[in-house]
Parts: structure tokens; C-alpha cells; sequence
């Protein structure tokens, strides 16, 4: 079972390497590149998450256990719009923060077992921390 878009928006979020805080005159010096469009290859870059532009993700079921595997496909939108460079985020690119510090997320998956006889759940949820 695998959350790909979602989780992949997720880790760059909250970031995967260990990082000493960017100075936001350094990073106002990196190109901006919208989510969606192409990265510039080989280069340094701040990834930008536009408020209520979709973000998709997929879910998806699969494995040889099952008959019919299942797998679909979800937007989620942002109240605002959210920079990202590697594990640092930042809402006006002059404020950066560790993503675990700026975003508080969970995620819980629970399947139909003997423990859990009730459908399965995958659920994330991310709130802004204060």
C-alpha cells in the first residue's frame, strides 16, 4: 500500500536531510519553481506550493494477496501558499523554519483485521504548528 503524491508532498515538506538553516538572502538568490513545473536540473531550487492550487496524490491498494487491487487518485488544496527547500519551509521566503517545526503531521493507517474487523483507513493530517 502506498500514499506516492501525497507522501512525496509530505517529505518535501518536512524534509528528509539534515540541513543548517539557509539564510533568506541566499535563498532569494534560487530560482522559484511552481509544483507541476519542471525543476531545473542539477540546480539549487525552492519548490513553491500555491494556495488552492491542487495538489493530486495517489492512493493506492496492491499485492498479490488480492483479486482486485485498488488505486485512486485525490487533490488536496493550501489555505496558503508554501515555499519549500529541502527540509525548510517558509510561508514568505523571508521566514524559513524546519518543516517538523512549521507542520505537525500524523499519519495513521489501519487495516481490516482481526484487531481492526472495520474498513481500513489511511489518513494524514497536517496542521500548522504555531
Amino acid at each position: 500500500m502506498r500514499t506516492i503524491a501525497l507522501l512525496g508532498v509530505c517529505a518535501l515538506l518536512l524534509g528528509g536531510c539534515a540541513s543548517m538553516q539557509p539564510s533568506a538572502e541566499a535563498l532569494s538568490k534560487l530560482p522559484v519553481v511552481q509544483f507541476g513545473e519542471p525543476v531545473p536540473a542539477g540546480s539549487d531550487h525552492i519548490l513553491f506550493f500555491p494556495a488552492n492550487k491542487p495538489i493530486p496524490a495517489t492512493v493506492a491498494i496492491k499485492g498479490s494477496i488480492f483479486a482486485k487491487e485498488a488505486e485512486q487518485r485525490m487533490e488536496v488544496t493550501l489555505r496558503k501558499g508554501i515555499y519549500a527547500y529541502k527540509d525548510w519551509v517558509s510561508y514568505d521566503r523571508l521566514v524559513w523554519r524546519r518543516g517538523q517545526e512549521a507542520i505537525k503531521t500524523d499519519f495513521q493507517i489501519m487495516l481490516p483485521s482481526y484487531k481492526h474487523p472495520e474498513p481500513g483507513v489511511i489518513r494524514i493530517q497536517m496542521d500548522e504548528r504555531s
